[in-house]
Order: C-alpha cells, then sequence, then structure tokens
C-alpha cells in the first residue's frame, strides 16, 4: 500500500479523533438535555460519533486529487486541507442538527411561563 493511500486514510481519521475527543463531552451534554428520560441520548451520541468520524474521511474520498503527486508532503498537505474542510462540514451539520432537535424538543415541551404561576399557586396552597 502506498504511502499517498495511507495518508489518504490516516490524516482525516486524526482529525476525527480529534474533534471527537474535544467535542465528546459537551455533545454528551446535548444529547441528555435533548432527551428528559435518558432513552434517546445514546442514539444521538451514535449519529453525533458517526458525523464526526465519517465526515472528514468521506470530503478527503470524494474530493482530494486521486492520483499521487511527485511529493508526499504536498500530498499530505492537500490531503490535509480537504479533511479540514470536512471538520468544518461536520460542525455545521451538527450545529444545525443540535438546532433542529433542540427547537422540536422545545416545541414539545409545556412553556416554562405557563408553569410557573401553577407552581407558584401550589406553592402558596401548599403553605397555608
Amino acid at each position: 500500500m502506498s504511502g499517498f493511500v495511507i495518508a489518504m486514510i490516516l490524516v482525516p481519521a486524526l482529525c476525527s479523533m480529534l474533534c471527537w475527543f474535544l467535542l465528546a463531552d459537551p455533545l454528551r451534554q446535548v444529547s441528555l438535555a435533548l432527551c428528559e428520560s435518558g432513552e434517546g441520548a445514546p442514539f444521538w451520541r451514535r449519529t453525533f460519533l458517526l458525523l464526526v468520524l465519517a465526515t472528514p474521511l468521506l470530503t478527503v474520498l470524494l474530493l482530494a486529487p486521486e492520483q499521487a503527486s511527485a511529493s508526499l508532503w504536498l500530498d499530505i498537505r492537500e490531503i490535509l486541507k480537504w479533511a479540514l474542510i470536512g471538520v468544518v462540514a461536520q460542525l455545521l451539520v451538527l450545529v444545525r442538527l443540535v438546532r433542529l432537535v433542540w427547537r422540536q424538543v422545545a416545541f414539545s415541551r409545556p412553556k416554562a411561563a405557563e408553569s410557573v404561576p401553577s407552581a407558584i399557586a401550589d406553592h402558596a396552597g401548599a403553605s397555608q
């Protein structure tokens, strides 16, 4: 296996692992916040993981040059460029996905302003 093929797999994989290392805890917190009961949290964590791992690799495999040039370092630079573009794309998709799901969850929950007066009335009735 040539160095070019290894670099096309290894560089995006390292970028993905770095992103997962940096984003794992915040994404875990987001997935728990999205699912009050916690039942859907593993689904969202796995979805986030697959998106983080696959996007840079797919970007490199689809858009990077298919043929090696004369210099492996120039190839690695080009592969890194496409992997980082994939990282930015994955972050944009993650933000959009979290926003859409968060909005859906917010619409399905009762409004906080509506529940506050009833909670105050319950508390006032209990103290008398």
